[in-house]
Order: C-alpha cells, then structure tokens, then sequence
C-alpha cells in the first residue's frame, strides 16, 4: 500500500509546482485546560520568524481553530485528537496532520529564526532547483527522530502513514514521558521512519548548521514532567542510562508476551 502511494503522489507530484516545498510557517499552541497565553518569549522567537520571511504563509494554530478545522477536513480524527491525555500530544498529532494537508514547515514555538528562508537556508546547493521531499534533522538514532523543526510537500505517503497509526497509538505507556513521545511524539515518528520504505526522500538537516546558524533555542522542554526530568539525568549517566534501556527493552518484551496471550485467550 505504500508503495503505491508512492506512485501515486510521485506522479501527480512531477510538475515545476511539487518541486518545492510550500512557503508556509505552521506553528502550535494549545492550552485546552488552562487556557493561557502564547508565552512572551514564544511570541518574540514567533515575530522573528515572521520578519524574516514575509513571503511566506504564517499561521499559529490554536486549540480552538484546530478544532473548527478538524470537523471540516479530518472529522474522523477529531475523537482521537479529543481524547488526548496531554496537549503536547495533540501539538505532535497536529503537526502531522498540517503539513500533510498544507505542506511547509512546521516550526516548535521556541525555535527563533536568523535567516531569511529558512527552508532553502537549510539546503546545500545542489538540492535547491528540485528540494527533497521532507526535511528534518535526526535524533538519538534508534530512539527518536526530532520534529522541532519539519518541512515537507503536500500530501506525502510518509505522512499519510503516520496519521493513520495516531489512533492506534493513542494509548497510556506507564509514564508520563514515555506517553508524549510513543504516542505521537519523536519515538512514534522514528517508527514510521522505520516502516518506510523509501529512504531517499528525506534530507537531513545537520544539527550543527542549525543552532547557532540558521536558528536559536529560547527555552524550550516546557512540556516536561518530573519523571521526564529524571529521565534525563539518568540518559546523562552512560551507565544508568545502559541499565534503563536494558530494563525498558525486558519490561517492553514482557507486555507484548502477556498482551499476545491474553489476545489468543
């Protein structure tokens, strides 16, 4: 089936149109439970991104135009998006979700732009007449892909396939943490990743041509817990962090025993 996506679009795709990713900036911020305020460093990292390249669509998707634009295109999704636990889920979800109907670049509200288009900026020369299809730079490789930072064309395969596994993947992982991230978050991304077949279609950014470079951090992590704080010191610790994945890898291999039992019951 996703080989014949890939057909699919790729032939609809061979036009001087689909050979560029959209001019378009989607940022996120939902606060569906406290409803508070876009933070003040978020909205001077957003101005700067806007400045920069006003010849690109901009939109900051809130909680409330998520929701009336999900009832008109993606009303199936709308249960999912709904029973979220957390709205960083929801964030995650949605970013899927835009960029496979819009296209553009998806950009976290702490990432601060130096650069006027920063799409092209982020490509070696050689990739600018006719740019890759998705754009994003790797995480922890096994582990994770990041999504601060994703730029893709319309109606991709690769994104078709990640929107439908949200709903399956909607589910409770013991852990705060490991709830954001497997669900929707980097490591459910780094699975699609892995499902698809057709490698040569990303480009990834190196890490070290973006901070510093082409953006700046403003504080970001604020979807944090404490055990996601925890985590990450015992990642710090060569040694904690070698016993922890071993410990995840045998507690992960033991509910898919007991799961597949009670499934065969």
């Amino acid at each position: 089936m996703i080989k014949l996506d890939m057909q699919v679009w790729q032939g609809l795709a061979n036009n001087q149109s689909q050979r560029r990713i959209p001019r378009y900036i989607h940022q996120i911020w939902i606060s569906s439970k406290n409803n508070e305020e876009i933070y003040e460093n978020f909205q001077i990292a957003a101005n700067a991104c806007m400045e920069l390249h006003s010849n690109y669509n901009y939109t900051l998707w809130t909680h409330r135009k998520i929701l009336e634009w999900l009832k008109i295109h993606y009303s199936w999704f709308l249960p999912t998006y709904q029973n979220y636990r957390y709205d960083m889920q929801r964030i995650d979800a949605m970013k899927y979700l835009l960029l496979f109907h819009f296209g553009g670049i998806y950009l976290d509200l702490d990432v601060k732009c130096k650069v006027q288009d920063l799409i092209t900026s982020m490509l070696p020369l050689d990739k600018r007449d006719n740019e890759p299809d998705i754009i994003f730079h790797m995480g922890t490789e096994g582990i994770s892909a990041n999504t601060d930072i994703i730029a893709a064309k319309r109606f991709h395969p690769f994104f078709k396939l990640a929107i439908s596994q949200l709903k399956t993947a909607n589910r409770w992982f013991y852990l705060y943490h490991f709830t954001i991230i497997l669900s929707a978050g980097p490591t459910f991304l780094y699975g699609i990743y892995k499902q698809f077949p057709f490698k040569d279609i990303f480009y990834y950014v190196p890490n070290n041509l973006l901070y510093g470079i082409l953006i700046d951090g403003v504080g970001g992590g604020t979807w944090y817990g404490k055990d996601s704080l925890l985590l990450i010191r015992f990642m710090e610790n060569k040694i904690w962090s070698t016993f922890l994945i071993f410990v995840i890898i045998i507690v992960f291999f033991v509910v898919c025993k007991v799961l597949k039992k009670k499934r065969y019951r």
